[in-house]
Order: C-alpha cells, then structure tokens, then sequence
C-alpha cells in the first residue's frame, strides 16, 4: 500500500500535471484503494458543503446523491475511457489503470465546493487532468487522448440523458397514478 507521504507526493504531482505521476499511478497495482478513498473522501466534502449551501436537499441529502453519483459515475467512467481508449485508439490500458488514476484524480473535484467559480475551476483542471491521465495510462499521444476524453464523456451525456429521462417518467407515471 502507499505510504502517506507517497500519497501526499502522488496528489501534489496529481494537481501540478506531473506525467511522470500520472504514469505510475496508472500502473501501481496498490493504487487501487488510496483512489477509492480520495474519491470518497472528496464526494463526502462535497456532498457535506452542497448540502449546507443547498436547503432544499439538506446535507444528508446531498451527501447520498453525491455518493450514489460517485460510485456510479467514477466506475462507469474509467470503464468506458479504457474502452474507447484501446479499442478507438490502440491505447494500452485497462479499467483498473483508469480507476486508479481517474481517483486520484478526482481531487481535483475539491475547488468544486467555493460557491460560483468553484464548479468551473473544478471542471477545467478535471479536463486537463483527465486528458493527461488518458495519455499516460493508455500510452497514446494528447489528440488521441483528448478525443477519447471527449467520446467517453459524450457517451456518458447520453446515457445520462436516457436515465434522467426514464427517472422523469417514473416519477411521472408515480404522480399521475398516486394522485
């Protein structure tokens, strides 16, 4: 297992786009459950500091929904950047190497919690960081890795919408039905 003091090094070459890092998380089979962590940890301060913000949800609230978002998304995600990866571009990784290191990376979700800018400073270091975990791990060059970056994401837009929409029309069909 990582030591604290590799992990705090990891995470500080994480958010200073250190290929090198990128790399050797991809590729350290004991990598696996300090990205677990860090994806907990950061979706619970987001979900604690959503729910002080946002009423309507309350912490707990917002706590389950980004945890249920997480353990879907985060998966679901590095699955299906590995996929695109290898079988669009040739790249040479799997799902275990995108779960490690799109954890790690997840860190930098932690600007997402600073009301307003926060969600856009989140966003662009998570693409930045996403493209440079996707050229590492898969070993592809930055326009192979960008444009998995975008497929991968454009397909998990759609299923998204698909999802949202059979939720909408349960709870619909719900409302109507309950009265």
């Amino acid at each position: 297992m990582t030591s604290s003091a590799s992990l705090v090094e990891r995470l500080i070459g994480i958010v200073t786009f250190k290929a090198s890092v990128y790399r050797e998380v991809a590729h350290d089979a004991n990598a696996l459950q300090p990205a677990a962590i860090i994806v907990l940890v950061v979706t619970l301060l987001i979900g604690v500091v959503n729910g002080l913000l946002n009423s309507a949800l309350g912490i707990v609230g917002a706590i389950l929904l980004a945890v249920f978002g997480a353990l879907i998304g985060w998966p679901l995600g590095s699955w299906l950047t590995a996929f695109v990866a290898s079988k669009f571009f040739q790249g040479q990784t799997n799902a275990t190497e995108m779960l490690r290191i799109l954890g790690h990376a997840y860190v930098l979700q932690i600007p997402g919690v600073i009301p307003m800018v926060g969600g856009l400073i989140a966003f662009v270091l998570s693409i930045i960081a996403t493209v440079v975990a996707i050229r590492e791990a898969a070993s592809l060059d930055t326009q192979k890795a960008v444009l998995t970056a975008i497929i991968a994401n454009v397909i998990i837009f759609v299923i998204s919408l698909i999802l949202g929409g059979i939720i909408a029309g349960i709870t619909v069909a719900g409302t109507i039905v309950g009265g």
